[in-house]
């Protein structure tokens, strides 16, 4: 992670056209300029110069933040805000004892103690043996789910399927500013991978995809693993007819291996929803004093998962799944896409 100075030039580069306005989420429901990205920009070239002093009011904004990435994507100078906020983020957390105790409550109960317990209910799946050979890094996911329906999808693909103990991979404590932690994770990462000679691996959560990438090691290939399906040209047959809809995740980078896969997979019926590629609202979740605002993304997104009929919801982000379902209320059930696949598809 860079420091704040070093996005300088970033920051600075930023022509304050303010196209970023008509797509972030927050500012479309407060309409204050501090909410978004190119207002955000303004705070931060004062905190590089010295004319403005980090302060709890400037992280409140930078918290109202959703990390969806939508401004970056119609950026005309491309710049990566999510990058630059977090930096930001981290200029903050390195002075706040508050912010230190959210995170070590996050590390060693949540992420830590929280997540050992639930993989113990989960009963270890052998992957069957092919010369072609890959990493499955699970993560949270794969401590919460376990690994039977990963392996059982690559094995279709004929690959063997390798599944060590992975960690978190970091993503919570990059965006909180948290860079220690963040870095223990990626070296927890790194320190794994050395122990075998395989350089693929793959992974079902867009954020641990765009994560792990960001690491930057050098020799590895990441990738999902709807990729393997679409390129084996695997296509699922579900025991029985089901109608979906689909959450796309922010962090997303292969959508049409998704789609492809949606229309054709036999018995299933796929709806698109309204603003299916709208952010969940996943990094408001915490946000419980900004709940006026916070919620009014949750209902939208509620409101276009019911109108759409669907009574289940697929996505591919383990953040969004449970952001999803939190505000699902009873009304449609929220799957992830691949543990879906591998439970409901005759291989």
């Amino acid at each position: 992670m860079k420091s704040l100075a070093e996005y300088k030039e970033e920051i600075h580069s930023c022509s304050k056209c303010g196209i970023c306005q008509s797509v972030c989420p927050i500012y479309k429901i407060t309409g204050n300029d501090c909410t978004v990205s190119r207002g955000q920009f303004i705070m931060l070239k004062g905190l590089i110069k010295g004319d403005l002093k980090m302060s709890r009011t400037i992280n409140r904004y930078l918290d109202l933040c959703l990390k969806c990435g939508a401004c970056s994507k119609f950026c005309p100078s491309g710049i990566d805000v999510v990058d630059i906020i977090a930096s930001a983020k981290a200029e903050y957390f390195a002075g706040s004892r508050r912010e230190k105790f959210i995170s070590f409550i996050q590390k060693f109960f949540i992420f830590g103690l929280g997540l050992k317990l639930l993989s113990l209910f989960k009963r270890k799946y052998k992957s069957k043996t092919f010369t072609r050979k890959v990493i499955y890094f699970g993560g949270c996911s794969g401590k919460i789910k376990g690994s039977k329906s990963v392996i059982k999808i690559l094995n279709s693909c004929g690959v063997e399927v390798i599944t060590p103990d992975f960690q978190c991979c970091g993503i919570p404590f990059y965006v909180r500013g948290d860079k220690n932690s963040y870095e223990s994770y990626k070296k927890s990462f790194e320190d794994i991978i050395k122990r075998y000679d395989i350089k693929d691996i793959v992974t079902t959560c867009a954020s641990c995809e765009k994560t792990l990438k960001g690491y930057k090691i050098e020799g590895l290939n990441i990738r999902n693993i709807f990729e393997y399906i679409r390129e084996n040209d695997l296509k699922p047959k579900l025991k029985k007819k089901f109608r979906v809809t689909f959450h796309k995740p922010c962090n997303i980078e292969n959508y049409d291996d998704i789609e492809w896969i949606l229309n054709n997979t036999e018995n299933l019926e796929y709806v698109e929803m309204d603003n299916y590629d709208k952010c969940c609202g996943l990094n408001g979740i915490s946000k419980i004093t900004e709940y006026k605002i916070m919620s009014q993304v949750f209902k939208s997104k509620h409101r276009d998962i019911v109108k759409s009929g669907a009574k289940i919801v697929l996505t591919s982000c383990l953040g969004c799944e449970a952001a999803l379902g939190l505000y699902s209320f009873g009304r449609y059930k929220v799957m992830d896409f691949a543990e879906f696949l591998g439970k409901n598809s005759i291989y």
